[in-house]
């Protein structure tokens, strides 16, 4: 994925409005031919802002990936947020989800792209609430949700 602008640099600019980071992700740059799937839609929502954090802790379980590696030791990954009854869970398989460099920009906007943006079109909401649902890809059998408990 290509960003056209520093994701972390703009976070940390908005970061006093109170938008999470996944509302920063360019929807149209994304070109990941590994998730062709729909995702599950619950039709439910929970708070971004504690939705962008349950996903950035699961995404910083994941610091690096390289794609094509093998025995690679990754396993199912949760992020959660105390007293938020809504977890962001991750798996990465070889193909790094089909993403060629791997950053916690690029994860976090694996779920922004694959589940809240899809989402969204079946359930709008806005952009205080983050959609509850869960996707896996074609090519790695990468997966990613933010559900009730997992």
């Amino acid at each position: 994925m290509q960003f056209p602008f520093s994701l972390a640099a703009a976070a940390l600019a908005l970061s006093s409005t109170g938008l999470a980071f996944p509302y920063l992700v360019p929807r149209t740059n994304i070109t990941n031919t590994c998730w062709t799937r729909d995702p599950v839609c619950l039709g439910y929502q929970a708070d971004a802002v504690n939705a962008s954090i349950t996903i950035v802790n699961a995404c910083a379980k994941v610091p690096t990936c390289t794609p094509g590696e093998k025995n690679h030791g990754r396993k199912k990954v949760t992020g959660i947020v105390k007293s938020f009854p809504y977890t962001a869970t991750l798996y990465i398989g070889d193909n790094c989800a089909g993403v060629e460099q791997w950053s916690q920009e690029a994860c976090q906007a694996l779920f922004q792209w694959r589940i809240d943006d899809i989402c969204e079109q079946a359930y709008p909401k806005g952009e205080s609430l983050y959609q509850l649902g869960y996707n896996s890809a074609v090519c790695d059998t990468s997966s990613v949700s933010f559900n009730f408990g997992g």
